[in-house]
């Protein structure tokens, strides 16, 4: 209707100025028959309801204009010669349609045509080569009009159609993003662990509903919304404010990673303990780009770790007195031992050997329970410490078919405890006595290197798996092969062995292959003095 009124005003006024201003119109009648024609078209247009048409039938409304040109174009003859310029709006009309441009131009060409030589079929009009070639410029114009617009309106049809097609990807995009969203929001959410994303300045950039829970519960009474400076976090000790740039999430946003950092949040029976973990965030460039930071609620666990301890600590205690009493009448009984049977003192020999037994494991228990081991280092003769320790070894290894070899210096100084380093070493033996294999061989080595002391205890025994070496020094840590083997033991000398090496500022480290063997190295730092002797 829009495009067809367009052509009917410029048409109406046409025929208007043609009526009013021109005299010499070769036919009023027939020139008036056209722009009706034109009227009834747009009539159609506006009757029809072109939803339910083919589109393809549209195309007969432009094609009809062309008639009516035609016909207005022949009645006005010479006196208005301008009619036929009117044929532009339906030749741009058939253009910007979605027929092809070879169709348009056709049309266009055929067309215009029509209306310069319609005059002479029907007017009076002498038809000569002139007469015929003379108008057709209009028929060139129309021709090159609807090329340009045919093309200039696909170009633009492509360019709307991957617009739109852009448009589609876009919201497609943002609704998948969205999705996304709503997924990541639910999982953070759903786990049980504390998440914050910082940016590069330490501002909030995400915050799971855990994390909003832990922060909440850091805040000062009457505060609800503090800062990171204002939260209460404390130390180990629950009571110590932990300064603010020490702070665990502080440090993450300089860029520090942390790994199980442990802090205790709030006040009173609400603290809680939490395990801190980050890391950080870096640019394609390299450039520090935020931190994530997790926070892991331990509470629980440390609270059934100071209960197993006291446990332990009050049992251990409980443990001692009787333990004492008992082997101090297991004491006297051998030592009347001459006047009972044989049998019976074998008896008492047993039960005393594991009263013994007991007693190293109760103070075992209360030297883990109190967290160190008094360690006096001193100039030892390590050489002598370690020919002691593999005495007391040989006689184990012996009974259990087993070669121990001791490849220690008879004399190689150093600054140790040697009460305690001979205990490390007595556990470390007595490992690789229960478990190796009948006919294996333990060696026990030392020497003084540039990074201090040096002593190695290896076996060919049934070794560690990979897997379970970095938990072979925890508290009552047994491999499941140690327990299918029913070999004796509750975990404790491995970590009582670390514990006397640590208080010596030294470390111990472990190498093994299972069904291969086992190698523990003891280094322990010597003063510089001590190395040059």
């Amino acid at each position: 209707m829009l495009s067809e009124l367009a052509l009917t005003i410029t048409f109406t006024l046409t025929v208007v100025l043609g009526l009013v201003g021109t005299a010499n119109l070769a036919s009023p009648a027939l020139f008036v028959a056209g722009w009706a024609l034109n009227l009834v078209v747009l009539a159609t247009c506006l009757v029809l309801p072109w939803h339910r048409i083919p589109s393809r039938w549209v195309t007969l409304v432009p094609l009809t204009d062309f008639v009516a040109i035609a016909v207005a174009r022949a009645a006005a003859g010479e006196g208005l010669t301008g009619v036929g310029l009117l044929a532009a709006f339906p030749t741009v009309w058939m253009a910007a349609s979605r027929v092809r441009t070879r169709t348009a131009v056709g049309t266009a060409v055929i067309a215009s045509l029509v209306i310069i030589w319609l005059p002479f079929f029907l007017g009076d009009l002498r038809m000569t080569l002139d007469a015929l070639v003379n108008p057709i410029l209009l028929p060139v114009m129309m021709t090159g009009l609807a090329a340009f617009v045919s093309e200039l309106t696909k170009d633009n049809r492509r360019r709307q159609e991957a617009l739109r097609a852009s448009q589609s990807a876009l919201r497609e995009s943002v609704e998948a993003g969205r999705r996304r969203e709503r997924l990541l929001g639910t999982v953070l959410d759903t786990v049980g662990v504390g998440l914050l994303a910082l940016d590069e300045r330490g501002n909030d950039l995400l915050m799971n509903a855990r994390q909003r829970d832990s922060h909440a519960a850091a805040a000062p009474p009457g505060n609800p919304d503090p800062n990171e400076s204002e939260l209460l976090i404390f130390g180990a000790d629950r009571e110590t404010p932990v300064p603010p740039q020490e702070r665990p999430v502080a440090r993450a946003v300089q860029g520090q990673d942390l790994h199980g950092d442990q802090v205790w949040i709030g006040s009173g029976r609400a603290q809680r303990a939490l395990s801190v973990f980050s890391h950080s965030m870096y640019d394609d460039d390299g450039t520090f780009a935020g931190t994530v930071v997790s926070f892991n609620d331990v509470t629980e666990l440390l609270l059934a770790l100071e209960a197993k301890d006291d446990f332990l600590s009050n049992v251990s205690h409980e443990f001692r007195t009787p333990l004492t009493s008992i082997l101090g009448y297991l004491e006297v009984s051998l030592e009347l031992a001459e006047s009972l049977p044989e049998d019976v003192t074998h008896y008492l020999e047993v039960a005393r050997r594991n009263a013994v037994r007991l007693e190293q494991l109760v103070e075992d228990l209360l030297a883990i329970n109190a967290g160190t081991f008094a360690v006096n280092p001193e100039p030892t003769d390590v050489g002598l410490v370690l020919a002691e320790a593999a005495d007391s070894g040989l006689v184990r290894a012996t009974r259990a078919g087993l070669h121990l070899v001791n490849r220690a210096p008879r004399s190689l100084t150093a600054v140790a405890d040697p009460v305690r380093l001979g205990q490390a070493l007595d556990n470390l033996l007595s490992n690789a006595v229960k478990y190796n294999r009948p006919g294996g061989r333990i060696t026990l080595d030392a020497s003084m290197e540039d990074e201090g002391l040096t002593v190695c205890v290896e076996d060919t025994g049934i070794g560690i798996a990979a897997e379970e070496l970095d938990q072979v020094f925890d508290r009552f840590f047994r491999s499941p092969s140690a327990r299918a083997s029913t070999v004796p033991g509750v975990g404790l000398g491995l970590l009582i062995t670390r514990s006397i090496v640590s208080e010596h500022g030294g470390s111990i480290t472990v190498r093994s292959e299972p069904g291969r063997g086992t190698c523990f190295t003891i280094v322990l730092p010597q003063p510089a003095e001590s190395r040059t002797a």
